[in-house]
């Protein structure tokens, strides 16, 4: 899915053909852009969530093959010992 993107030359144009000056058309324009700018798409979330989730995945893994050797090196230097 694609991110519809703000046209500020057709808003500009739009606001000038319903009678408002160029100065404050432009002006309008950019304080919309402005609001608009920072506003998170579902694609955007979707992707960063699933960079997460991988980096989550990632990290289990490690801390699991860490706890298993742990474990195996506690269980041969007490089958060792005993």
């Amino acid at each position: 899915m694609t991110t519809p993107t703000f046209d500020t030359q057709a808003s500009v144009s739009k606001l000038r053909s319903a009678g408002i000056d160029e100065p404050a058309a432009n002006s309008i324009v950019e304080v919309v852009s402005a609001a608009t700018s920072p506003l998170v798409t579902r694609d955007m979330l979707a992707t960063e969530i699933a960079g997460l989730r991988a980096d989550v995945y990632r990290a289990l893994w490690i801390q699991g093959v860490g706890i298993v050797a742990v474990v195996g090196g506690i269980v041969g230097i007490a089958q060792a010992v005993g």
